[in-house]
């Protein structure tokens, strides 16, 4: 049980399920199944328009939340969002959650397993100096499988970005005498977590316990999934051969052939807002913000005709556009 637990005396859920989102929920003949692959215990199920989590089962490992595209899975812990900010260029940056606290100068977070593909890359773009991940203490948790896990994104990572560059920046820490050999220990440095951590507690209670945000703004129809606002504002900080290789594996081109009618279902469909059906007078235009793009596919399911094609890859002058004109069509 983390602080923040404690501070609430109850046992909190580690991942919040916002159905609306899911590709299975918005269309049933999406073959989506991510989440389920992912869970090592087995914990995660659908029934029609929904998701549901066996408590008993789950873990709170949030492996699950690294990999849904429209993050209709999403932790509770609001700190990997800020996390990548907290990384320094020209400083190693060490990581690890609450049981892993060695030396004071980690950053905390979360079970490592919410780490997604695109986390790491927006970590080692931002801490050149490497980036080391903490788990020395996954054996005692309940999430033992975690360091597995993570080893299997980083090879997946390498198969994208290949072995060497930003990758070879990211050291997985699973040994107690290589965490305390990776960085010196400090008194205020360490106390300081622990202040951090009661009051990060502290804010995460008074945020529970005050009345809940509008659902509307909390469960938009429309979302962008925030690890792609993190690696995207990652890459402004990056070179060009950072951001060329990025670019080229984790955001997407959309194209349209003649087939396409204008039936609008595809933009319907998208669960980030990437597709947009817009009009001025007469003319009719389907855009596609490809920053929004999580590359779920949904829309090519979705269309009938086939018309649609996604493939991954941009180039570094997308960098300066918001979106492109897919289609346009006069309806005069």
């Amino acid at each position: 049980m983390s602080l923040v637990d404690r501070f609430k005396n109850s046992e909190a859920a580690a991942l919040e399920v916002i159905s609306r989102r899911c590709l299975r929920t918005r269309f049933q003949g999406s073959s989506c199944d991510r989440c389920v692959r992912e869970c090592p215990v087995e914990a995660i199920r659908f029934e029609p328009g929904k998701i549901l989590i066996d408590p008993k089962r789950c873990v709170g490992c949030l492996a699950c939340t690294a990999v849904c595209p429209a993050e209709a899975l999403v932790g509770c812990d609001s700190r990997l969002i800020a996390a990548p900010a907290k990384a320094a260029a020209g400083k190693a940056v060490f990581l690890c959650c609450e049981k892993g606290i060695r030396t004071g100068e980690e950053i905390i977070l979360p079970c490592l397993g919410a780490f997604s593909e695109e986390h790491l890359v927006a970590f080692a773009v931002r801490a050149r100096e490497g980036v080391c991940l903490c788990l020395a203490r996954c054996g005692d948790c309940r999430g033992s499988f975690v360091p597995e896990v993570l080893s299997r994104r980083l090879q997946a990572l390498a198969s994208k970005l290949g072995p060497e560059g930003l990758l070879s920046a990211i050291k997985l820490i699973t040994r107690e005498e290589e965490t305390e050999q990776a960085a010196s220990v400090s008194r205020r440095s360490f106390f300081r977590a622990f202040w951090d951590l009661s009051i990060h507690a502290a804010t995460e209670t008074i945020t529970t316990l005050q009345s809940e945000p509008d659902p509307k703004e909390k469960h938009a129809h429309k979302h962008q999934p925030a690890r792609l606002i993190l690696l995207r504002q990652a890459l402004a900080d990056s070179g060009e051969e950072a951001a060329s290789l990025t670019l080229s594996q984790f955001f997407f081109t959309l194209t349209v052939n003649t087939e396409c009618n204008f039936c609008g279902g595809c933009a319907g469909m998208c669960p980030t807002g990437a597709l947009k059906n817009t009009r001025e007078g007469e003319l009719k235009r389907l855009q596609f913000d490809w920053a929004r793009c999580s590359g779920c596919g949904l829309c090519l399911e979705f269309c009938r005709k086939k018309a649609l094609t996604l493939v991954a890859g941009r180039s570094l002058e997308s960098l300066e556009l918001e979106s492109e004109v897919l289609l346009e069509m006069n309806v005069a």
